[in-house]
């Protein structure tokens, strides 16, 4: 039955061919997709910054178009009314934007600063400081007075300031003040050469795949088109922390820190002469990368140590024509590293546990062999596998003896 009805389909079908080329008519649809097209997205991290010094803030009096920054407020210093540049828009960073410029720092004086970052794409995100000076420009009488020493004009390095500011940041909702239960990001308050010494960089992990600091948990990202905060209180002098009561309104309060103390107070009691005329430069940098196919980024990955491994190969044979190049060399490290080489030091290798082995890819004319290993490799199953392990720096040598069985050589 099943082949009749298709020999009838198949009948069918070509008649309706014929008819149809008689007559011309067809039936037909055509749908057609125009516009395909792909565009690559973007990580465009934008920051801005909300900048008090002593409790006055740095505000555009102008316009979007034609900004004038001055400090506002009723502290007696920095005068109301004089020019500031701490505080900026949603901006690239560059263009001589500066988070710190204060030329007349003293014993007591605080500041807060409320930086806010947006990606248009979800991100991963870093922050790392660097500090590249801390110099003593010059020497006046109070500061030689103090026992300081006369400055050195070639001597970046041989200030006192750094010593003497101290740091705290923390994971902001965004209200300029330091909360209950806001995550502390440089493991408490440090002075400038405690969080950076130099040649070297302090690093905040905003958002990887191990870390979130608003306490999104372990690979959230920083989100689209959102703003996310972290703060910085310092001091010239003691900075200490008094968290407030969480108010759990962020953004929504009022963007100053008038509540009492702002979470933390500074005290420049005990500082002396020591730090007059010295000035600190330092360099913030922030940095974002794509979270989408990447969610194994680390703002700061450790480091690979790495080793050296010489594997020499010998062979003791009274048959002709058998060489040490018919026996591959097979090296195995962590993660299947795998290197195949023969009698030349192996640079480079991740520290770990190793085996090497041989393969015989060559014409032996049937004959077998014993194997031993000494130097770094022994075969501790004898199963003819040597077995070591690599650490941080080393050079290491492993020798390899194939011994022919049933020759009288070396048995």
């Amino acid at each position: 039955m099943p082949r009749i009805i298709y020999g009838l389909l198949v009948v069918a079908g070509a008649t309706a061919a014929i008819a149809a080329g008689a007559t011309g008519a067809f039936f037909s649809d055509t749908e057609t997709s125009t516009g395909n097209t792909f565009a690559a997205g973007a990580i465009d991290l934008k920051i801005d910054n909300e900048s008090y010094y002593n409790n006055n803030r740095c505000v555009n009096v102008g316009t979007v178009q034609n900004p004038i920054w001055q400090w506002q407020g009723d502290s007696f210093f920095p005068v109301a009314g004089s020019s500031c540049s701490t505080s900026f828009p949603e901006s690239d960073l560059g263009s001589g934007l500066v988070f710190f410029n204060f030329n007349d720092l003293k014993p007591d004086d605080e500041g807060e600063d409320t930086i806010s970052l947006h990606v248009q794409n979800d991100a991963w995100a870093c922050m790392d400081l660097t500090l590249t000076s801390n110099n003593d420009t010059s020497s006046n009488e109070p500061e030689l007075g103090s026992g300081d020493a006369q400055e050195d004009i070639n001597n970046a390095w041989d200030g006192e300031l750094a010593q003497n500011l101290e740091f705290f940041w923390w994971a902001d909702d965004g209200d300029n003040v330091y909360e209950q239960g806001e995550a502390d990001l440089s493991g408490g308050v440090k002075n400038l050469l405690q969080l950076a010494p130099q040649n070297d960089s302090f690093s905040i992990v905003l958002a990887d795949a191990q870390n979130n600091a608003w306490g999104l948990g372990a690979g959230v990202p920083l989100p689209a088109n959102e703003t996310v905060y972290i703060a910085k209180a310092w001091c010239m002098g003691d900075l200490t922390l008094n968290p407030l009561t969480q108010d759990g309104i962020g953004t929504d309060g009022p963007l100053a820190p008038n509540r009492i103390g702002g979470g933390f107070s500074c005290d420049g009691a005990a500082l002396g002469n020591g730090t007059q005329t010295d000035a600190v430069e330092l360099t913030l940098s922030f940095r974002a990368e794509q979270a989408r196919n990447n969610g194994r980024f680390l703002c700061n990955p450790p480091e690979e140590e790495f080793g050296t491994l010489t594997v020499n190969k010998a062979l003791l044979v009274s048959t002709l024509g058998i060489d040490v190049a018919d026996f591959q060399l097979s090296i195995t490290g962590p993660n299947g590293t795998q290197v195949v080489t023969d009698e030349v030091p192996v640079l480079n290798l991740p520290v770990g546990n190793y085996t090497v082995s041989e393969l015989v890819i060559g014409d032996v004319g049937g004959n077998t062999f014993n194997v031993s290993f000494s130097g770094a490799c022994s075969d501790l199953n004898n199963d003819d596998i040597g077995e070591l392990t690599l650490a941080a720096n080393a050079n290491v040598t492993c020798n390899i003896l194939n011994n022919q069985i049933g020759d009288g050589i070396g048995d």
